[in-house]
Formats: C-alpha cells, structure tokens, sequence
C-alpha cells in the first residue's frame, strides 16, 4: 500500500511542469502585430490678430538733494507726498511708488558732500484721457522718464479665446489637403498641443511725445498719448493618424 502511494505521489509531481508548461504555451504574450502602423503625420497652424494695447502708462523720478541727510530725507518725503497727491485725483489711475532711498553724494576725493532721496512713481490706467491730464499736472514736479502702452491681461484672454477656434480651423484644414494629397482619405487626431502668446510691437513713441511737450506754450494741457498694437496669436501642433 506504502509502495503504491509513493508512485502515486511521484507521478503527481512528475506531470506539474507538464500543467504549467502547457498553461504558459496557451497564453502567449502580447504579439507586436497589435502596434499601430498607420502613417503619423506632424503638422502645426498658426491663428493672429493684432490688437489695440488698451493700458497706458507713465513713470516719474524725482531727486531731492541737501547737505544734511535728515533735510534731504524730508525734501524727498514732502515731494512724494506732494507727486502721490496729484495722482491719486483720479481714481481710475492705478499708482505705484519704487525706488525710494537717501544715497550719500561723494566729490571726488571720496568725501560726503550732501546726501540725495529720489524715488519713481508709476501711474498706469486704461483711462487715456485721464492719465494725460495727470501726466501734464506732474510736469513741474517731477521729472518724466519713461511712457507707453501695453495690453491688458483681461484683452489678450479675449483676443486668444477668440483665436482657438481659427487654428483649430487653420489646423484641419492642413491635415486634410495634405492627408489626401498623399492618398488618404481621412484622418483622425493622435497628439495636439495647444499654445498662446502676446508680444507688444515696440513703438517709437515717447521720443514724439517729449518734444511735443517742450513745444507746448501751456504745460497744463492733456499729454496726447496714442497707443500701439500688440500681436496676440494661438498656434496649435501635434501629430494626425492617415486613415485610408
């Protein structure tokens, strides 16, 4: 009986590589005949506008210069309070103060001679008329250096969302001439990436303006600003399957 179960068992584990070799040949592994091998064609379009800059803005230094620091501090501090003063008149003027400190002025043996507070103030808006009026009242208090224009982010938003459905277009219709100039009759999307920008043209135009401001015989008139144009495009790439 003993002789017969130890046969029994032998046999048993005998036939187990069997099983399992068997089970292995009858799910064989994924074949490379599953990969898809239709033709991937890479294409991009490209959608623009050019769009009014809607956001003006001006930028003035003051410098304020004595020969004992706490003077020159309380020179600087004053004019700010006076510059801040004149541009907050208009509410639709947002206004910004940088730049603000007190350097020592050195002759040139290396000595202190006096002490010098400037600080800018930025004053920017989408209110033109506004800001021109207070770009003439600040003339003679603070020094202009720089004006311009740019777009605001809440315009260029509009001008991209308004060009998706144009490259999207623009895209299409690229992939369908050029997929059956190759002989398919179709397509269909793989991979397709989506981009937006918004560059600001530069603009001649603050040369223009001071010399129309020397020119003027009344310093209190409106500062004529003109703006620009900023160039908003979206282009949209990616990679199309040919279908026959």
């Amino acid at each position: 009986m003993k002789k017969m179960r130890m046969l029994a068992t032998a046999a048993l584990i005998a036939a187990t590589p069997f099983v399992a070799s068997t089970a292995m040949a009858q799910n064989p592994a994924p074949a490379a005949a599953n990969i898809d091998k239709r033709p991937s064609l890479n294409l991009d379009a490209e959608a623009t506008t050019r769009v009014p800059e809607d956001t003006a803005w001006a930028q003035f230094s003051v410098e304020k210069e004595s020969k004992d620091q706490a003077q020159a501090q309380q020179l600087g501090k004053t004019a700010l309070a006076d510059v801040l003063a004149t541009a907050k008149k208009s509410s639709t003027l947002q206004v910004t103060t940088e730049n603000l400190f007190t350097s020592p002025v050195y002759n040139k043996d290396g000595k202190v001679t006096s002490w010098r507070t400037q600080f800018n103030v930025q004053l920017e808006s989408t209110d033109t008329a506004a800001l021109g009026q207070t770009m003439a009242a600040l003339m003679d208090k603070a020094r202009l250096t720089g004006s311009g224009f740019r777009l605001s982010d809440a315009a260029r938003n509009k001008a991209q969302d308004q060009l998706i459905a144009e490259a999207v277009k623009n895209f299409n219709a690229k992939a369908k001439v050029t997929a059956n100039a190759m002989g398919y009759a179709q397509y269909e999307y793989d991979t397709i990436h989506l981009n937006q920008s918004g560059t600001s043209q530069p603009m001649p135009r603050m040369n223009r303006g001071v010399t129309m401001m020397s020119k003027m015989e009344d310093s209190s008139a409106p500062v004529g600003l003109e703006p620009g144009y900023t160039t908003v495009s979206v282009s949209m790439s990616g990679a199309v399957r040919l279908i026959k």
